[in-house]
């Protein structure tokens, strides 16, 4: 190992560090942006932080996973990556469980989450505040390759390496019980019971010796890389992207990113540009679907009139039963489960807006519930269950959702969970119509979320949202709530005020949607 601020200025390169690589593997034009123009990232918002939050202390919940893990990061002496180097260095004969051990060869750099003596060797853990590490292989594989690929480098023999990750199954009863919680998920295993799926090991296998090529390739980057398969989740997005004629590829409906990417590497980058080169599609796999090309259609008609289907719109209303309960709930999901009963990322209502509509255009009723409590389900589901009777028809936008929740909360409370699964059991979706294409605006930019069809079918409350204070959408609403609870009591107050508002808006939406679409087809 050798001085990284010497060898870096020697060679005139940036230390590359995991992070560095995940992303490098991810996009490599992210990568660049990072290197070149780091202050075109987005910024990150409550949500975004919430999360980075969460992750630190599913990590700090790892340390407990093995018996007297020793912190590098709590040693005083720790102030920059080659303290850090150096103080892994001294522990290694003694310690049999490192956290933030680091390691450093030439320009590469990384800090493992655990590190595990195994006899002669090591094994590395990942912690990732995840509870599927299968799902997320793409992103996990090349972090923990690269680690191992250091560590070799600096002479040490990697035996097994595994991403320690939340268990999808675990309920919270009492104390956290960190070995239930957690579990070790490994990559150099074939996991034969995938079948017919790639084989972790194999796949794992690739990306580890895929890594000499892309590290040279990261030393020499110098100019903008070609699109990669990145999507709105990524920093740079909106910058990368930025230059792009609107509408674009991009923005059609269901889309994938990565053939998108592809029809734009190609010059086929408009909407006018896919209709004048259909007959190419196919080498990119891309077949166009019906909403896709009436999206086309409306927005190269540039007249401003929206497409209408009325044969759909009159279907749907053959559908439903009066009076209709237009149900919608707010939930927080955490990583660590906040209280017994709960699981892992589990969706946990606190909140709910109902909106009975007697009749077409009718009149309405209005009817709430806002937890003063974190863990307030049973109240809720209680309120719920005397809010729609049985047999009731409910409404939901996106009912998957809302579904989920009522099926969390029957299972949670058996002595409810018959009226519960009969909401659920009557509900209908105000999503359907439009996902089969009965409107579609302009305005809309491709998307079928509420956000965006209610201004483009109703354009006298096209600033409702945008009007409220504090809260304007579910992200808002679910980092808002635990803090409300330790509010003093008239910011308390003017947080209640607020979220209570827009969870409201969100059934007015959908009632005011449903009389414009009895509008446009009568």
């Amino acid at each position: 190992m050798v001085d990284q601020d010497y060898f870096c200025e020697m060679y005139n390169i940036h230390m590359i560090t995991k992070t560095d690589y995940v992303t490098f593997r991810s996009c490599p034009r992210a990568y660049y942006y990072q290197l070149n123009d780091p202050q075109q990232a987005k910024a990150t918002d409550e949500v975004a932080q919430k999360r980075i939050d969460e992750g630190k202390l599913v990590g700090n919940y790892a340390h407990l996973f093995f018996a007297n893990t020793v912190k590098i990061k709590d040693n005083p002496d720790m102030a920059n990556m080659a303290n850090q180097v150096a103080i892994t260095k001294k522990l290694l004969p003694t310690s049999n469980y490192i956290a933030e051990a680091s390691f450093q060869f030439d320009d590469l750099f990384c800090a493992v989450d655990i590190l595990a003596k195994n006899g002669n060797g090591y094994d590395i853990y990942e912690v990732k505040a995840s509870t599927d590490a299968y799902k997320h292989l793409k992103e996990y594989a090349p972090d923990v390759a690269f680690q191992k690929y250091v560590l070799e480098l600096c002479g040490l023999e990697i035996k097994n390496c595994y991403i320690l990750h939340l268990n999808p199954n675990y309920i919270r009863n009492g104390q956290i019980d960190v070995k239930q919680m957690l579990v070790p998920y490994q990559l150099n295993a074939l996991h034969e019971e995938l079948k017919d799926k790639q084989k972790v090991a194999n796949y794992f296998q690739d990306e580890y010796e895929l890594l000499p090529s892309n590290i040279a390739t990261m030393r020499k980057l110098n100019k903008l890389p070609t699109y990669g398969n990145c999507d709105k989740s990524c920093d740079f997005y909106a910058f990368c992207h930025s230059n792009l004629p609107q509408p674009n590829v991009l923005d059609l409906c269901g889309m994938w990113k990565s053939k998108a990417h592809a029809l734009i590497e190609n010059g086929i980058i408009t909407f006018q540009n896919v209709l004048d080169n259909k007959e190419r599609l196919a080498e990119f796999k891309v077949k166009l679907n019906h909403y896709q090309m009436i999206q086309m259609q409306t927005h190269l008609a540039n007249d401003q009139k929206p497409y209408v289907n009325k044969e759909i719109i009159n279907h749907f209303f053959k559908t439903l039963k009066f009076p209709l309960y237009h149900l919608d709930f707010e939930t927080m999901n955490e990583a660590v489960p906040p209280f017994d009963g709960a699981g892992c990322y589990q969706q946990i209502p606190f909140q709910y807006s109902l909106h009975i509509q007697e009749a077409i255009n009718g009149k309405t009723i209005h009817k709430e519930f806002l937890a003063d409590k974190l863990d307030s389900e049973y109240e809720l589901a209680k309120q719920l269950c005397k809010d729609i009777p049985l047999n009731a028809m409910s409404v939901s936008y996106n009912m998957t959702f809302e579904k989920t929740v009522l099926k969390h909360l029957a299972t949670r409370f058996p002595d409810l969970s018959d009226h519960l699964m009969n909401i659920h059991d009557h509900m209908i979706d105000l999503l359907v119509p439009f996902r089969d294409c009965c409107f579609y605006s302009v305005k809309q930019n491709g998307s079928n979320s509420i956000k965006f069809v209610m201004p483009a079918i109703c354009p006298q409350t096209a600033q409702a949202y945008h009007n409220l204070k504090q809260v304007h959408n579910g992200g808002e609403a679910l980092t808002l709530f635990p803090k409300m609870l330790k509010m003093d009591q008239s910011h308390k107050l003017e947080a209640r005020t607020n979220m209570l508002a827009y969870c409201k808006q969100d059934t007015l939406s959908m009632v005011d949607v449903l009389n414009a679409l009895w509008k446009l087809a009568k």
